[in-house]
Parts: C-alpha cells; sequence; structure tokens
C-alpha cells in the first residue's frame, strides 16, 4: 500500500500582496508528475506494484473559507486533470482550519463516485475508506460545538472522536490497518508565522491520543516534521508562505505500509516507510542581510542569484532609507520587504534623547521654545508645511506677547 500525503495548499494566499495563484498551480503540476509517475524509494524497487494507491490532502485547501474564483478554478482543474489520468486513484480531503468545511464538502456525495473522499460530519469520520487491507478515517478540523454543544476544547473534542473511531473500527474492521488523516496542533510541534494559530493552548493536542493508529497524517502546520509517536508525521506546506520558514525544504510524503502478516490483529502495527519528496518552488523565498548600497550597486554580482527570488532584505544601516523597494526591484523584481529595524531603533533612540532634552529646557526657562513648535510641527505632519517659517514667526510673535 502507498499513499501521498500532503496538506495546507492554501490556494489562493496572498504573500505580501502578491497572487500567488502561478506558484501553486507549478507546485499542484508536480504533484500530478508524482502520482502519475513515483519517485523510487527502496522498498517500492521491491514491490512489483510501484503505483500510488491514494491521495491524502490534509485539510486548508483554500486561504479563505470564501476562496477567490481563480484558487477554486485551480482546484477544480487539478483534480479533473489528476482523474483524467489516474481513474482509480482514491483522494481523500478533509477541511482545515483556513476552510469552510460546508463549501469544500459541496458535492461531496457524487464526488464519492470519482473516488474523491471528503469528510464534513461525524458519520463521515466513522464512514472510513477502505482500500485493499487498510480503513482511512478522515477527522475534518473540528469547530467549537463540532460534536456537541458546549464543547469547545481541540483537546477534548479530538479525544471523544478518537475513542468513537477505535471503538468503530474495533467492531467493523479489526482486521484491517487504520490510518488517521487529521488537521490539528500537536504537542511537541513546532509551528511558523504563517499558521493561524489560536491563543493559549486551545489548540494543543497530545500525541499520546494517536498511538493506536498505523500511521496518521497531519496537516496545520506547514514545517515538515514528525513530533511525538514516529507514526505521527506533518507534510507540511508545498510552498513557504512567510519569510519565517525561509530556507525549509518543503516537500510531499510518499508512504509506504508493508503488508499484514497472518496473524494481525487489532493490536498489531504495519511497519511503514516515510520517504521526502521534495518539492521545486516556482520562486524560493530567502532571507539577506547587509546594506542598502551592497544591494543597489553589488558590482560583483553577489547577490544575482536571488533576483528570482521572493526576497526580504533586512538593511544593517543606521540611518533610513526612503523607497528602498522602489529602488531595489528593478535588480530584484521579486523583493516583497524591506527592514530596516536597526535604522529605526537608532532613529527612535536619538529621537527620544532630544525630545527628553527639550521638554528639559522647558522646564528650565518655564516657557516653550521656538525648537520645541518645530518639533511639535514635526510630529504632528511628518515633514513641515509649506508655510511653516510663517507659523513659526507667528509663534515667536505669541511668545514675546505673553512674557
Amino acid at each position: 500500500m502507498k499513499f501521498l500525503h500532503t496538506g495546507d495548499l492554501h490556494l489562493g494566499k496572498s504573500f505580501h500582496e502578491r497572487s500567488l495563484i502561478q506558484d501553486q498551480e507549478h507546485f499542484l503540476n508536480q504533484l500530478i508528475q508524482e502520482l502519475v509517475s513515483p519517485t523510487s524509494s527502496f522498498t517500492s524497487q521491491n514491490n512489483s506494484d510501484k503505483g500510488y494507491h491514494a491521495l491524502i490532502i490534509a485539510g486548508d485547501v483554500y486561504d479563505r473559507a470564501v476562496p477567490p474564483p481563480e484558487a477554486v478554478a485551480l482546484f477544480d482543474s487539478f483534480l479533473t486533470r489528476l482523474k483524467e489520468k489516474l481513474p482509480d486513484l482514491h483522494i481523500i480531503i478533509i477541511p482545515g482550519n483556513h476552510d469552510s468545511l460546508r463549501r469544500l464538502a459541496f458535492a461531496a456525495s457524487m464526488l464519492k463516485f470519482q473516488r474523491i473522499h471528503i469528510a464534513s460530519t461525524m458519520k463521515d469520520v466513522l464512514n472510513p475508506t477502505i482500500i485493499d487491507s487498510v480503513a482511512f478515517y478522515s477527522l475534518p478540523f473540528m469547530n467549537p460545538n463540532f460534536l456537541q454543544d458546549g464543547q469547545t476544547h481541540q483537546q477534548a473534542m479530538i479525544q471523544t472522536a478518537i475513542q468513537q473511531i477505535l471503538q468503530y473500527h474495533n467492531e467493523h474492521h479489526p482486521q484491517l490497518a487504520k490510518v488517521l488523516v487529521a488537521h490539528l496542533f500537536t504537542q511537541g510541534a513546532i509551528s511558523s508565522d504563517s499558521e493561524r494559530v489560536f491563543i493559549g493552548t486551545v489548540e494543543l493536542v497530545e500525541g499520546n491520543l494517536f498511538q493506536d493508529f498505523d500511521y496518521v497524517a497531519l496537516g496545520h502546520l506547514h514545517r515538515c516534521q514528525n513530533p511525538g509517536g514516529k507514526q505521527i508525521w506533518y507534510s507540511g506546506s508545498p510552498l513557504a508562505y512567510s519569510f519565517s520558514e525561509a530556507g525549509n525544504q518543503n516537500a510531499f510524503l510518499q508512504v509506504e505500509l508493508a503488508p499484514p502478516s497472518e496473524n494481525f490483529s487489532k493490536d498489531s502495527k504495519l511497519e511503514f516507510s516515510v520517504t521526502k519528496i521534495p518539492v521545486q518552488p516556482l520562486h524560493q523565498v530567502c532571507r539577506l542581510e547587509g546594506s542598502f548600497e551592497d544591494f543597489y550597486q553589488d558590482k560583483e554580482g553577489k547577490y544575482s542569484q536571488y533576483k528570482d527570488c521572493y526576497l526580504e532584505i533586512s538593511s544593517t544601516d543606521l540611518f533610513p532609507k526612503e523607497n528602498p523597494i522602489t529602488l531595489l526591484q528593478g535588480r530584484y523584481p521579486y523583493l516583497l520587504s524591506y527592514r530596516q529595524d536597526l535604522a529605526t531603533a537608532n532613529t527612535s533612540s536619538a529621537t527620544m534623547e532630544q525630545r527628553r532634552q527639550l521638554i528639559q529646557d522647558v522646564g528650565e526657562h518655564g516657557a516653550p521654545t521656538a525648537q520645541l513648535f518645530t518639533t511639535f510641527m514635526e510630529d504632528i505632519y511628518h515633514e513641515l508645511p509649506e508655510n511653516f517659517s510663517q507659523e513659526l514667526e507667528l509663534f515667536k510673535k505669541i511668545l514675546e506677547e505673553t512674557k
């Protein structure tokens, strides 16, 4: 049994106000290519059937509950092309916290005839997709009151759902292996800036809840990782969706489950292997550091390799530069962020010291000064008005009259 695990597609997402539709189409094309022509692994070389039995998409198909039309069209095209090439492939999809559960599950009953399975209710959770000797249980992201009114904590809801799944499985399919597909935040996992994490620990779920499953295909966190038990895996997102994810190797996960032995029982566990299939992005996400002149001049072409990257530059200059992105985008067309933290801190410190001195002077002399008035106007308008000289003269006159 071999399946491909992915999730957190976030179709329709923008990155610093730049549409990623072309980037997402690029990785979906790679996903189709991998499913049609699987990458060989050590175990699959010894298996006469090297094709995939299923594709798992573990939530967050879209980036918003009401996705833009181009995102819906992209996913529709992806499913259509994939089923044309692989009509027997099972596609298992669950809604994530970014998806609208009801919208994503539109036409789910009809799509089952095409082997496209979308879980949206507890009835769906207890109706596994059975492929050969494996039962796939799909657990969508559980919004408050998903199971019953008043139940809002992720740990409690998921614990209840897992108990029901295991009870159902032991009663109806004890001879089958069991795989769980879920969208959640398990303890011990590493998050990044682009996930929408709730306040506190309301989302955190203990990994030991999943110890009875042969494999747990998780979505929600964007880093490919294996927290907790060895069978618990996040595929991560196919693209980096924040600069905090720069340098991550995004991947699809090829999972192979060994055939069950003759004495397989509900307490048995299948051996399995996980192989990371790297995703080649249309544009790498990179973070660089240096002065404005380093990047603007770049006489030696040190940074030319980054011209096609989605780029964030952290400036080492101590004074701010006006419109740096506009000035640099001729050389780096995909520059999306220019951070001037050092300059801001330096300027703020100098400005605060200047303000303290001015206030101290006022305290000593007992009256405001022309310099304090000038600073005040700069704070209000960010730059002095065109007729400021006339206003300053009027201010000085008023000062003289009040002495």
